[in-house]
């Protein structure tokens, strides 16, 4: 019933979204299984949701505490693989630039484990096409060891997915 569920997900994001933003660990927890759970029930559905409840999981992933980080990296990583949409990208590249580099080391992994999980033709749009090329100039050069891995492994999924475009991306 997804056409009746969305507006009162809509309607109730802000409660979810508060919730999992809670210092309270239990709450958190509760909350961000919620998102997680409403993806992989919704699959594709889940698209209008995205703008609601994805900056809050990715705020979650800029914490200080490791049991809230690899809360909001799983649920992350089970919106990725579940509902395989293209308008996650966005808000990954965006957290490319972040300063704390567990959040960067995060968004470059779900900018992976997109060009892994999503449907090749989406991907090679103009527009999701840059992002991705964006997310490989800023971490291609990273402070952080780990963050230049995962970028050198999105850059290998990346040729293989867009071989006409490596040229293009590796010259600008």
């Amino acid at each position: 019933y997804p056409t009746a569920l969305i507006p009162a997900l809509r309607s109730l994001s802000r409660s979810v979204t508060s919730a999992a933003s809670s210092e309270r660990s239990r709450l958190s927890a509760s909350a961000t299984e919620f998102i997680a759970t409403l993806a992989s029930g919704l699959g594709g559905d889940f698209e209008p949701l995205i703008p609601g409840y994805i900056p809050t999981l990715l705020s979650i992933c800029a914490r200080p505490n490791k049991v809230f980080v690899a809360r909001g990296k799983a649920a992350i990583r089970t919106i990725i693989e579940q509902t395989q949409l293209p308008s996650i990208l966005p808000h990954l590249v965006e957290c490319v630039r972040d300063k704390s580099a567990t959040m960067r080391l995060i968004a470059i992994e779900g900018v992976l484990a997109c060009l892994n999980s999503l449907n090749p033709p989406d991907l090679e749009r103009e527009s999701r096409a840059r992002e991705v090329e964006s997310a490989i100039k800023f971490t291609a050069t990273d402070a952080s060891g780990d963050v230049r891995k995962i970028s050198r492994q999105v850059f290998e999924a990346y040729t293989v997915l867009m071989p006409d475009r490596v040229q293009r991306c590796v010259a600008d």
